[in-house]
């Protein structure tokens, strides 16, 4: 019996260290032409990712292979008018932008950083 516990604590232990982490490096960023307060961040890994400022709750949505591969919500109002001001001075200064994201679907996690060593595997 102990070692079936044991067991059973070493897959719940790598699974919890199996959590998916993707990075990408801002390439560029541009307003959604069609929808008001939404903006593209162009990366070399995601085939499109969209900041979208639009309503009460903001988001920012990554896709890969025309699917939703990660949804990250702001926790407040200005955090994505905030972002939005970052991701701006930061393209408009020309300062690096390393998107880093945790998770899948709804429960994805957003850390950002203009550190590029922070995209390196």
């Amino acid at each position: 019996m102990k070692k079936v516990i044991v067991l059973v604590g070493l897959f719940l232990a790598v699974g919890a260290q199996a959590e998916l982490v993707e990075k990408a490096m801002m390439e560029d960023y541009i307003p959604v032409t069609d929808k008001d307060f939404a903006f593209e961040v162009k990366t070399k890994v995601f085939e499109k990712v969209i900041l979208d400022c639009g309503g009460y709750v903001g988001w920012m949505t990554f896709y890969n292979n025309g699917k939703v591969a990660h949804n990250v919500y702001m926790d407040t109002y200005s955090d994505c008018p905030n972002m939005h001001e970052y991701l701006t001075k930061a393209h408009d200064d020309k300062v690096p932008v390393c998107l880093q994201v945790e998770g899948t679907g709804d429960k994805s996690k957003l850390t950002v950083s203009n550190e590029p060593e922070d995209c390196q595997e």
